[in-house]
């Protein structure tokens, strides 16, 4: 049986009964950062908002003329930052983006690595909210006030067809696919299942709570991270990774664990091995990681794990484990 009618299709059945995909729209899932894009063309000003209330838009100045290229005098949209590369998302270039401490540096990376604004809804228009209207009736306002160009796409949907949709973008390489209710209003800071991510790969934010020390050619950095996430209103141990990086995020991340070591275990729940705990150094469970696996084990433990990034747009009472 297909990922689609053994998992999907009964999940997108739950929010809309009797089953009929042509109720959703569903669009590619951009390995991006999630932005609030706030716009306004008489002040000439372009301000990005991420989902833990931090406006960074000086990390991005390729977009400094945003406004040009919409047909509003103020507007808000919603959207993903993306570094494209040979026509795909590109989340190392990204993250280099998002680590950007000094203007300087920000300028030579947007030349080196431009980034582009995937927008897929609209939230406000020239004094007027449009989070009640259905999000079919907000696509085609996003269409009309948005100029594609070097700086800005908007994102493409199809109507049904669900199932293609999906088995097209995972044929080529996407992270996924959204599947949204057609007469969805848009929910501002809360998740909804109106709106539902469908991944081509199992992944997860994950909290960081821990370390191992490193050996070998790691021995400067760490061994592996550990890993947990909000189930059942306690954190919980859910395993260890340790791989996926390049030898520059290691040192980067290393430094960053050390600032923020602490005596005490943080997780409600834990189990590990006596050998593994000898070799651990705990940190207060703020950072945020995303990892790919295989599977979830039936004690709740990441099969086969893989680092991809950290996730400073993501906070760790964010990250709950759906069983």
């Amino acid at each position: 049986m297909s990922l689609w009618n053994k998992t999907i299709k009964p999940m997108l059945a739950e929010i809309a009964k009797p089953f009929s995909d042509e109720k959703f729209c569903f669009e590619i899932k951009f390995d991006g950062t999630r932005t609030i894009a706030y716009i306004d063309k008489q002040k000439k000003e372009v301000r990005f908002l991420n989902r833990r209330g931090i406006w960074f838009q000086d990390r991005y100045p390729e977009m400094k003329e945003l406004w040009k290229d919409v047909e509003a005098e103020q507007v808000i949209l919603d959207g993903e930052l993306v570094v494209f590369n040979q026509g795909k998302p590109d989340f190392y270039l990204l993250a280099e983006r998002e680590h950007v401490g000094s203007k300087a540096r920000a300028e030579i990376l947007s030349r080196l690595n431009p980034a582009t604004l995937v927008v897929f809804d609209v939230l406000h228009l020239d004094g007027k909210d449009l989070v009640d209207l259905p999000l079919i009736e907000r696509k085609k306002i996003l269409e009309k006030i948005v100029k594609e160009s070097e700086r800005v796409l908007i994102s493409a949907y199809v109507i049904g067809e669900g199932e293609k949709f999906f088995e097209e973008v995972k044929a080529k390489g996407f992270e996924g696919v959204m599947a949204k209710r057609l007469d969805s209003k848009y929910e501002i800071g809360r998740r909804s299942k109106n709106w539902l991510k469908i991944k081509a790969l199992n992944s997860l934010d994950a909290i960081i709570c821990g370390y191992t020390l490193g050996e070998g050619k790691r021995e400067k950095y760490f061994g592996a991270l550990l890993l947990g996430a909000i189930h059942e209103g306690k954190l919980r141990y859910i395993g260890r990774v340790g791989t996926g990086w390049q030898e520059k995020d290691l040192e980067e991340l290393t430094q960053k664990l050390k600032k923020i070591e602490i005596e005490k275990n943080p997780f409600d729940v834990f189990e590990e091995e006596p050998s593994i705990l000898e070799k651990v150094k705990w940190v207060k469970p703020k950072l945020v990681c995303e990892v790919q696996f295989l599977e979830l084990t039936e004690d709740l433990k990441l099969r086969a794990p893989s680092f991809k990034r950290l996730r400073e747009d993501k906070a760790a009472e964010e990250c709950s484990l759906e069983v």
